[in-house]
């Protein structure tokens, strides 16, 4: 594995509109929290879906509220100044988002890409709230950017490049001056749909951008390049939670490798081992990674496992894992005691932050209900 820092790459936003948003975030900050409404309590929302979509949420007893879509949404985040406001991306190759005020369960607005930029279906926030982040590639080179928009608006102030092909999720760091993106690496075209078409080259990694200068400061890659890096979390002190999904068909070999990794800055990518049964049962695919704060614990899910595993932060060492079939969506609790898992049954589960034990009397059911693949919980 290597790590190396990278020369600045363009600048492709309007450096001194970028410098003043920044400079504006606590003002802003203060303003948007002045009209905070009383919590209604913890809910858990994602988008559904398979004819008709939709995006859900619930709470641990009450019913599910759908606000319908027209498009299948994937990754979800919460807007810093707006309560109850949920921002919803397009499952990757998409052109859609749309905000949603689940307090009063519609649409608030909506915005799509240009027409040469696809989304890659995962979004973020900046510090203060004021800016938009998301993750999209170059329809035609497959290129990744990091498209920002005014978070009020969503009108677009610029994009940086990722240094790499097909970046999917992304985060903001806890400076709140630096963004960690997964680049998968994998080349797609709109023609294809989702054929990928440069295995024999893909490049995926792990890079940190540079808000204010625009620059990727480092980049990672693992020991395995054909394992696409896709999915991340980030806890509060700058450890980076990597899940894969390896390309076995690109493969020369039949070797069951890690497909979850730590990261911290300035060191190589440090691989998760656990029992060759388990790794090999999470059959190359990682579709979601969530950590707990509290017990310093790291999930990761497989739906074509049937299984979430987990890890220790402190040192790396497995903790074990959860059985549930087609569990992809993964989320931790408000008070960070908890993992919430889902599925595309409309399962919930919750299991315990520490012992990962599961609370068997919570589980919920909703025939008919398609979770799918990201969870979000919060205080609504």
């Amino acid at each position: 594995m290597t790590t190396q820092p990278t020369a600045p790459a363009p600048l492709l936003l309007d450096r001194r509109r970028f410098l003043s948003s920044l400079a504006a975030a606590s003002a802003a900050l203060a303003v948007g929290c002045a009209d905070d409404a009383d919590p209604l309590g913890e809910v858990i929302v994602s988008a559904q879906g398979a004819d008709a979509f939709s995006m859900a949420a619930t709470g641990a007893h009450g019913p599910v509220h759908a606000v319908p879509t027209d498009f299948r949404g994937h990754g979800l985040a919460w807007h810093p100044l707006r309560p109850g406001a949920v921002l919803m991306v397009a499952r990757r190759p998409g052109t859609a988002a749309v905000e949603v005020d689940l307090r009063a369960g519609r649409i608030r607005r909506r915005f799509a890409v240009a027409p040469d930029r696809l989304l890659c279906g995962h979004a973020c926030f900046s510090a203060d709230g004021q800016m938009l982040f998301t993750t999209e590639v170059d329809a035609q080179t497959g290129a990744g950017r990091v498209g920002v928009r005014d978070a009020r608006t969503y009108a677009p102030l610029g994009e940086l490049d990722t240094n790499g092909l097909g970046p999917h999720e992304l985060a903001l760091m806890p400076d709140g001056r630096t963004l960690v993106v997964a680049n998968g690496g994998l080349l797609t075209r709109p023609e294809s749909g989702r054929q990928v078409l440069n295995l024999d080259t893909m490049d995926p990694s792990l890079v940190y951008l540079d808000l204010a200068r625009g620059a990727v400061v480092e980049q990672v890659r693992l020991a395995e390049p054909k394992a696409s890096v896709r999915h991340l979390a980030v806890a509060q002190d700058g450890t980076v939670a990597v899940a894969t999904q390896v390309q076995r068909e690109a493969m020369a070999g039949a070797a069951v490798v890690p497909l979850a990794a730590l990261h911290r800055r300035g060191e190589p990518l440090r691989p998760l081992a656990a029992p060759e049964p388990v790794t090999a049962a999470l059959a190359d695919y990682l579709g979601s990674v969530a950590l707990s704060e509290a017990s310093r614990v790291a999930g990761f899910t497989s739906p074509r496992g049937d299984l979430a595993a987990f890890w220790r932060l402190r040192d790396g060492a497995f903790l074990g894992y959860h059985r549930m079939v087609d569990v992809c969506g993964l989320a931790v609790t408000s008070d960070q005691q908890r993992f919430v898992l889902s599925n595309s049954l409309g399962e919930l589960r919750w299991l315990d932050a520490h012992t990962l034990a599961e609370d068997r009397a919570a589980r919920r059911h909703a025939p008919g209900l398609r979770w799918d693949n990201h969870l979000i919980a919060g205080v609504l």
